[in-house]
């Protein structure tokens, strides 16, 4: 059985795409969601000034991750300062921050290292850390880093972001696959989003009659999220489409039902599963 969970959010311009905090019932943790031009604003904030963990976001077209930075601070938001003169990639900050009792120096460096590794592992963005910390995280310090880790997974999913690999969190029941000249590749659909997922085959060769897809894939191209390899194009990332279409003529390429085309493994379409 599921356990639920009580969210406080705080508005604090009144926008709900503006400054927000959030805490979790009963947790000595609180978020803090920063759009970068409101940087000075967030200043303001009583408590925004404790120790913790960040990370510096640059949303795609579709309000997805598209490029991610992970670091640490001892000072709260002051410590964006720095990368606001130095990071251009970035439009948002979220900051994870606990009272000094929670999140000892040790504590902070564990989190920090654990998270980039969780990142890299997700391979559902550009991690832009080049370097992971070389911080050794003792056994008796683990789970607390892993049960703060959850909890930021599950608040950082309440703002639509996903932070797991994609391949580990799914069952082979619940994978779509689509073939055509060759070309196989594979997905997930929870209902809203169709998430293309990393290894999949391209047929690059195909052009789209969509525009705006075939930009997709060149930009996906240019930034390392669609690789040459052993012959043919494949996604080295998980791919989120708001469309299960667009999913479909991503990968094949001209003008795909998509609904037709993503079959489960007994062969019937997501039309024949989710429809009907």
């Amino acid at each position: 059985m599921s356990i639920s969970k009580k969210l406080e959010v705080i508005y604090h311009n009144g926008q709900p795409d503006g400054i927000r905090s959030i805490r979790r019932h009963l947790s000595t943790m609180t978020t803090y969601v920063i759009p970068r031009p409101l940087l000075s604003e967030a200043k303001k904030i009583s408590g925004i000034n404790r120790p913790g963990i960040y990370y510096l976001i640059s949303e795609n077209d579709d309000n997805k991750i598209a490029e991610i930075y992970i670091g640490q601070t001892r000072n709260g938001v002051a410590r964006l300062d720095d990368h606001n003169r130095s990071k251009d990639f970035w439009n948002k900050a979220i900051m994870f921050l606990a009272d000094s009792k929670t999140f000892s120096l040790d504590m902070i460096s564990g989190l920090e290292a654990y998270a980039i590794d969780k990142a890299h592992e997700a391979k559902r963005y550009k991690v832009e850390n080049t370097v992971n910390p070389r911080y050794e995280i003792d056994e008796y310090d683990m789970p607390l880093i892993e049960e703060a880790y959850e909890e930021i997974q599950f608040i950082m999913a309440t703002q639509g972001y996903k932070m797991d690999n994609s391949k580990a969190s799914l069952n082979e029941s619940n994978i779509l696959h689509t073939t055509r000249n060759g070309i196989a590749a594979f997905g997930v659909y929870d209902g809203e989003k169709f998430e293309v997922l990393e290894g999949s085959q391209i047929d690059i060769d195909r052009k789209c009659h969509s525009a705006s897809i075939e930009r997709q894939r060149q930009t996906a191209i240019e930034n390392g999220d669609i690789a040459y390899s052993d012959g043919i194009y494949k996604t080295t990332v998980s791919i989120s489409f708001t469309s299960v279409s667009s999913a479909a003529t991503f990968v094949l390429g001209g003008s795909i039902n998509g609904w037709d085309a993503w079959k489960d493994k007994d062969g019937k379409t997501l039309n024949e599963v989710v429809r009907r």
